[in-house]
């Protein structure tokens, strides 16, 4: 977001701008002009021509919000929900997490509305993700765990994501939920609490640790 700036969305299907000033309290103006039926799940500030907001829902959209003009200029219609947003790539792209058993990964021109998204891959999966599986992007790589307890971390190349990079058996046994990329290494953490960390070549750093 722009400095002292900040947004919330949730259950309430609104989103709100909230402004901060030094030694005042927070302070918002009422909810944004954006219509969703869902839950707000995801947000991503981004700065393409102009400062914008990304927000996704469950209710299978994007929203894309000018924050000069206060008005939506754009809304991505998907078919499934979308869970969580990240920069991908270019200023003007971005990668959704939705939910799907095969492919949970979009990469989407948020500048369009194409019948079709610019790529979507992913893997084959019992379950779907849910919200409280979250990936992470660096550069063009891209990297996740899942809803599977086989306590892998799987990572893609977006410049070719016809086959998953590489697969790292990194916390056994356990559902993989979160991941980040440190500048050395990679971190994931699983649903009970434990940590793994990896190099960038996917060997194991650190053991699991409660």
């Amino acid at each position: 977001m722009q400095p002292g700036l900040f947004a919330t969305g949730g259950y309430d299907h609104l989103v709100h701008l909230w402004s901060f000033s030094p030694n005042k309290p927070p302070k918002t103006t009422g909810p944004l002009t954006i219509k969703h039926s869902s839950l707000v799940q995801s947000m991503l500030a981004i700065r393409d021509t102009s400062h914008k907001l990304l927000t996704a829902s469950a209710d299978c959209s994007v929203s894309v919000f000018d924050l000069a003009s206060e008005r939506v200029v754009n809304t991505l219609k998907l078919s499934n929900s979308i869970y969580h947003v990240h920069p991908a790539l270019s200023e003007f792209c971005n990668l959704l997490e939705v939910a799907h058993r095969e492919l949970q990964f979009e990469v989407r021109d948020h500048r369009l509305v194409p019948t079709t998204p610019v790529v979507r891959f992913g893997f084959s999966s019992t379950r779907l993700h849910g919200r409280f599986v979250r990936g992470a992007m660096q550069g063009t790589t891209f990297m996740s765990g899942g809803s599977e307890k086989d306590g892998c971390v799987r990572l893609w190349d977006l410049r070719k994501t016809t086959d998953v990079m590489k697969t790292v058996p990194c916390l056994p046994g356990r559902k993989v939920i979160q991941v980040a990329f440190g500048n050395e290494e990679m971190v994931a953490c699983s649903e009970d609490h434990h940590l793994a960390f990896m190099n960038r070549i996917g060997d194991l750093a650190e053991g699991a640790a409660p």
